[in-house]
């Protein structure tokens, strides 16, 4: 799939400027289509925009999603290091990883799941 065609798909889920959602769309076409298809029904991007300084969603709208926050900072680094990350958040989505803000977790949890995010990011970043 293009990134021009994973961007319709995502049906207004990007939330941010036109490099974040560029970088989102060209990382996620290097995923398969089953990884593909499940991101962009299931998750929102949110990042800085161009044209407001804040927004906000019902929860109806949001309920039973994903939410992928990527700051502005993010940006700044290298492509490879912008693609790493998208794709190592992606990682934590397909694998089924939880967040530790509603329940805590221990620290070799934690890094279990951030070896696995690792791992998953590098496996498709690295064909």
């Amino acid at each position: 799939m293009t990134p021009r065609q994973i961007y319709h798909a995502f049906s207004g889920k990007l939330h941010g400027n036109r490099t974040m959602k560029r970088y989102v769309c060209r990382t996620l076409s290097k995923f398969p289509q089953d990884i593909i298809d499940h991101i962009t029904r299931d998750c929102w991007f949110l990042g800085s925009t161009e044209d407001a300084w804040a927004y906000s969603f019902r929860g109806d709208e949001i309920a039973g999603k994903h939410l992928i926050v990527l700051s502005d900072e993010l940006f700044t680094q290298s492509d490879e290091q912008i693609e790493y990350t998208i794709a190592h958040e992606i990682g934590h989505i397909i694998l089924g990883h939880r967040n530790a803000i509603l329940s805590s977790q221990s620290k070799s949890e934690t890094a279990r799941q951030e070896r696995e995010a690792h791992a998953f990011a590098l496996r498709y970043l690295l064909n």
